[in-house]
């Protein structure tokens, strides 16, 4: 395994690991942060190594305050991405068996980007609490065994159970008019008795966005008492026009659900890029059999968009499509990728 710290020279470990194949000293005084971490991944022969909490990889270590051997971190030894935070939720890059954990950061110092549209700060900042409160409590939450994937641990119903609601499916809960058109409830939100009901005839996908979503309202919106929501998946696709707590709540779900940083080093594994840009070599590495009828099919940035979020084979690799890997509809994945300008044309 390979340890690097930085400091005023070099100073690195390897030691030997049935799981990772490491055997020479990484010198990093010059190399930019990208290509660091570009070595460990490629030294360790496995792309998902060295994740950080929030899933991005992570190879570089503060340097430690004594001469104290370092231990390997324990997500390093155990590929997991949740390993090394402290006990206040704070991702502690300096954590190890033998290091004391480094002091928090303040709550007002958000630990992904602020969103561009800063008309959803709150949404945000609220996602950014949710989440270390869920890694604080998640041996309590999680008792037969703490999820390894940090899409796992995203849980919506987990989360509004520990904000004190109750949470269950029933076969139908009505129909209830919106904008005009008569929709099955999907979600059912009753302040007073702190209880969230969803339906079961929702496909996964649209009851999770649905129930993330109601947690939303929970957090965000207290004079809301007794609500009833339509199906939604992050899409929007009806077009139905909706009061400004909707958009807000649905925005908390696409930050509650795809996270930034985690969905960019997902979509870096996928595609191998910051930013997919159409290039001849791009369009034969999505079909080899038919580049040319591939990109008559790309007309939109939001067609280039949908066949990211849903594609299982690239450059010659299977994996599961970005939908797939956070739990969402093809179309909000879609979307979410065109937010974070992932995709251009």
């Amino acid at each position: 395994m390979l340890l690097v710290l930085k400091g005023e020279g070099l100073l690195c470990r390897v030691e030997s690991s049935s799981n990772l194949n490491l055997g020479y000293f990484l010198e990093i005084k010059d190399l930019e942060m990208d290509e660091l971490i570009r070595k460990a991944r490629l030294a360790s022969c496995n792309p998902y190594a060295y994740l950080d909490g929030e899933g991005g990889f992570d190879a570089v270590l503060p340097a430690p305050e004594s001469a104290a051997p370092l231990r390997v971190l324990r997500r390093v030894e155990t590929l997991n991405p949740w390993a090394g935070l402290n006990g206040d939720g704070e991702f502690d890059y300096a954590a190890s068996d033998e290091q004391p954990a480094r002091p928090a950061q303040k709550a007002s110092q958000p630990s992904a980007r602020e969103p561009e549209d800063k008309r959803f700060a709150r949404a945000f900042q609220l996602v950014e609490d949710m989440k270390a409160k869920l890694w604080k409590h998640r041996h309590e939450l999680w008792p037969e065994g703490v999820p390894t994937d940090p899409v796992d641990l995203l849980d919506p119903e987990v989360a509004l159970q520990m904000e004190g609601f109750s949470f269950d499916m029933a076969d139908s809960l009505g129909e209830h008019s919106f904008g005009g058109k008569t929709i099955a409830v999907a979600g059912i939100i009753d302040r007073p008795s702190k209880s969230v009901r969803t339906s079961r005839q929702l496909p996964f996908n649209t009851r999770r966005f649905t129930v993330a979503h109601e947690l939303g309202h929970a957090l965000m919106h207290e004079g809301m008492r007794m609500h009833r929501d339509r199906p939604m998946d992050g899409s929007n696709q009806d077009g139905l026009r909706r009061e400004w707590a909707e958009y807000e709540a649905d925005k908390f779900a696409t930050y509650f659900l795809m996270p930034e940083k985690l969905v960019r080093e997902r979509f870096h594994q996928a595609f191998l890029c910051d930013q997919f840009v159409i290039t001849e070599d791009t369009l034969f590495a999505l079909d080899p059999g038919d580049k040319y009828k591939m990109r008559e099919r790309i007309k939109t940035v939001r067609d280039l968009s949908k066949i990211l979020a849903k594609v299982e084979n690239y450059n010659g690799r299977h994996f599961y499509s970005l939908a797939k890997q956070f739990h969402v509809s093809v179309e909000a994945m879609a979307i979410r990728l065109e937010e974070l300008e992932l995709v251009v044309i």
